[in-house]
């Protein structure tokens, strides 16, 4: 009778332990479940920090980095969306990608789901990209003007982009900035006087001075140091900071006295800011047009 006694006492205490364990167990499940009706918070960064380029544009990849955090269940997932695309998963509370892509208001859309099934309200950020290079065509013209006061040249340019839009084009000419276009394009155009060193050297009748021109006839003389070659460009420039040029060599000649290097039977009007010699029949003088 005392052994059976036995036995039903260690049943009985084994059953409260058991119970007391399984009261425990459902208590801490019920908490994790039932009580957290808050959802997880999700903040967003990005690498750069802050836009690389002109006009809040980046110009370089972008790095955007998600992280969760939720003070009772935990965070199970991280979902975002890049302009209403597919639905990217980041399993835990942690996690990035980067935007590789040229594009204007780029939307990432991002939000969180904790261990309860607590969804966040999505978040937005817009992010501008633009790493592409302006494209642009030069092209100039000589449209008058003589020796004593330079050659009047217009410059035409054609530039886009497609992303950020168009800022400028700055025209150079001879390796000097000559004048600079400012405006949403696609046409930019610019016109300046033209000027240069020269020399001569020959025979001419009937030299005339005056305090600012020397005009003659020239028999024949020979020009030297005009250039013949000019280098020349266009540089564009889009919002986003990117640039890209247009560089061409052209062949100039002076409308006025320019002829193959050899000057014959012409009457030649140029500054009086020689340096070198001028007679009644002979010239070797060397003309400063800048």
């Amino acid at each position: 009778m005392l052994k059976s006694s036995n036995m039903v006492y260690r049943t009985l205490v084994i059953g409260v332990i058991f119970l007391f364990i399984g009261m425990s167990v459902q208590s801490s499940i019920g908490f994790s479940n039932n009580d957290d009706t808050t959802p997880p918070v999700t903040t967003c960064t990005l690498a750069p920090p802050e836009p690389d380029g002109n006009n809040g544009w980046y110009v370089s990849d972008v790095t955007v980095t998600l992280n969760a955090t939720d003070d009772m269940s935990g965070v199970k997932e991280i979902r975002y969306t890049i302009n209403n695309g597919a639905i990217h998963v980041i399993t835990g509370n942690y996690g990035y990608f980067i935007l590789d892509d040229d594009g204007k208001d780029i939307l990432v859309e991002y939000w969180a789901i904790d261990n309860a099934g607590n969804v966040e309200p999505k978040k937005k950020r817009y992010i501008d990209i633009d790493q592409t290079e302006p494209e642009v065509e030069v092209c100039w013209e000589m449209i008058g003007g003589r020796p004593v006061d330079g050659w009047k040249m217009i410059g035409r340019a054609n530039a886009i982009d497609d992303i950020s839009g168009m800022e400028r084009v700055e025209f150079y000419w001879d390796f000097k900035l000559r004048d600079t276009d400012i405006g949403p394009g696609p046409y930019y155009e610019c016109e300046f006087i033209f000027t240069c060193n020269f020399s001569l050297k020959g025979f001419i009748l009937n030299p005339k001075f005056t305090d600012e021109y020397v005009k003659f006839r020239a028999l024949i003389i020979i020009l030297t140091n005009l250039p013949e070659i000019v280098q020349n460009s266009g540089v564009a420039f889009d919002n986003a900071g990117n640039m890209d040029y247009d560089m061409i060599f052209e062949y100039f000649s002076s409308p006025e006295v320019y002829i193959d290097g050899i000057v014959l039977f012409r009457r030649i009007t140029l500054p009086n800011n020689y340096t070198g010699h001028i007679g009644r029949f002979y010239i070797d003088a060397s003309f400063n047009l800048y």
